[in-house]
């Protein structure tokens, strides 16, 4: 994973630990809000923590740059063929 274009871009960014504001960014949430309630509902991709002696919570870069890549590969695996390289049934 240490290999991951993705991962290497956040790490540079953001460094190992992403707070709850850049997480739900990368995620695509529209607020910390929504991010808080998919976390309390278990609704989350990833695995968030808290840090003894700083507020909020977190997620490690890790763990979201593997979220996105694996979730761009299936976008990718699961787009529409072209509609002449379909099969099509044909009645004599």
């Amino acid at each position: 994973m240490h290999e991951s274009p993705t991962f290497q871009m956040l790490l540079k960014a953001h460094g190992w630990m992403l707070s709850a504001s850049t997480t739900a960014k990368l995620l695509g949430f529209a607020s910390t809000d929504a991010l808080r309630l998919a976390r309390s509902r278990g609704r989350l991709p990833i695995q968030m923590f808290t840090v003894d002696g700083r507020r909020g919570w977190f997620a490690m870069a890790e763990d979201v740059a593997r979220w996105l890549d694996e979730t761009t590969a299936a976008t990718r695996s699961e787009q529409v063929q072209p509609e002449n390289s379909r099969n099509k049934s044909t009645v004599p």
